[in-house]
């Protein structure tokens, strides 16, 4: 049966009409055979009923799950057979109805055109005065297809089953596929806006200044000095810009010291604004996502005190499994009361900013499992960064805390 259903619709219906005829054929070759009295009348009424019932379940959908009258006609009219006509080839009307019964319906229902069958079988049997142990055999073999038919159904319901879970799999893969390459666009996104903002905030405020000199006439060499300090910003912003492709390739990055050159980079760009770093129980490297969150974080904090504090006092502090966090916490704190040294580099930085800068701090903390906080702090402003201390540490090197 299932191999019928796997068949070519045209292959299927041109081996059911062979069968019907072959069946057919060998009904009217039987002695007696049908005739239009007696007991030749029955057999030739049953044939016709049965033929009628074979077409109209040859012309069934495979895919059609609910009880139909052909089955039970077929059942009935090869039950019958079975005892008015001397073939037994009438009985494969009740055999294939069972077996499509057992694979096309529920077995409940299945159950009722197999009985229907026997049932026919022994009131043909005590009609005719055949032996009782036909009843026996053909009920056997009814029972024998109609499991085979279940079965049948069974595990063509699993193939369907595995090909929709394959499928669901499938579009699960392609959106996980889909979240992979969304997720590294924002990362690298991110990494794009840090650098970029970071070099280019830098940058501007040299320029600006240097302006600010020549048009009030500075000297030479402080101009020069000025110039020195943008094209320097320019190299490093290049080489940041080769550690951030480094980073994206899962290369280690060394915290305190770069901590440190933003430090000092902050302190030089704000005319030599005071600017600290306290480092507590802090390795030497950190596990490269963690590090490069606490980076990105201290750098993107310290350009926006540039943009909308130039000048400003900052406090940078990084703890690491302190008793009082028992995580990595970084703190970058500004006094406010900004003091542009007059120069218009601070206004014209504090709108430049597209709002990435804050969102992308978020993100970092969040893939990560932390949180980050920002907000003002009496004066001046506040970005707290917390991040779970078991990505924290990649080796047990550990720097004594204390101030730069």
């Amino acid at each position: 049966m299932m191999l019928m259903y796997s068949l070519n619709t045209r292959v299927a219906l041109a081996i059911r009409v062979f069968g019907l005829v072959l069946v057919s054929w060998t009904v009217l070759g039987s002695t007696p055979g049908p005739a239009s009295a007696g007991r030749g009348l029955v057999i030739a009424v049953l044939l016709a009923v049965g033929v009628v019932g074979w077409v109209i379940w040859s012309w069934q959908s495979y895919a059609r799950r609910t009880v139909s009258g052909d089955l039970f006609v077929l059942s009935a009219a090869g039950g019958l057979l079975v005892a008015a006509a001397p073939s037994a080839a009438g009985s494969a009307f009740a055999f294939v109805a069972i077996a499509t019964a057992g694979f096309r319906l529920e077995f409940r229902q299945a159950v009722a055109v197999a009985v229907l069958g026997m049932l026919t079988v022994a009131l043909g049997v005590l009609i005719y005065d055949q032996a009782a142990i036909e009843v026996l055999a053909y009920g056997l073999g009814f029972i024998a297809v109609l499991l085979a038919g279940a079965n049948g159904r069974q595990v063509a319901g699993r193939a369907e089953e595995a090909e929709l879970l394959l499928a669901q799999v499938q579009r699960s893969r392609e959106e996980q596929l889909r979240a992979a390459r969304l997720e590294e666009s924002a990362r690298i996104a991110r990494e794009i806006h840090d650098v970029l903002a970071h070099a280019l905030a830098g940058l501007t405020i040299q320029l600006e200044a240097t302006s600010s000199l020549l048009e009030g006439g500075a000297e030479r060499s402080v101009v020069l000095e000025r110039l020195r300090r943008a094209h320097a910003l320019a190299r490093e912003g290049l080489e940041e810009t080769r550690r951030a492709v480094g980073v994206l390739r899962s290369e280690g990055l060394a915290v305190p010291e770069a901590l440190e050159a933003l430090v000092a980079e902050y302190r030089f760009s704000s005319s030599s604004a005071a600017a600290s770093l306290e480092l507590v129980g802090v390795s030497s490297r950190l596990e490269g996502p963690t590090a490069l969150a606490v980076v990105r974080v201290a750098q993107e904090a310290l350009t926006n005190v540039r943009k909308h504090a130039l000048g400003a006092s900052v406090q940078v502090v990084l703890e690491v499994g302190t008793a009082a966090s028992g995580a990595v916490v970084l703190r970058v704190c500004d006094g406010g009361c900004p003091r542009t040294d007059g120069h218009a580099g601070a206004p014209s930085l504090a709108g430049s900013g597209g709002g990435y800068g804050l969102r992308g701090m978020r993100e970092r903390a969040e893939i990560l499992g932390g949180s980050l906080t920002a907000g003002p702090e009496g004066d001046g402003w506040r970005v707290e960064l917390r991040l779970p201390l078991a990505l924290a540490e990649r080796d047990s090197d550990v720097v004594p805390a204390g101030e730069s």
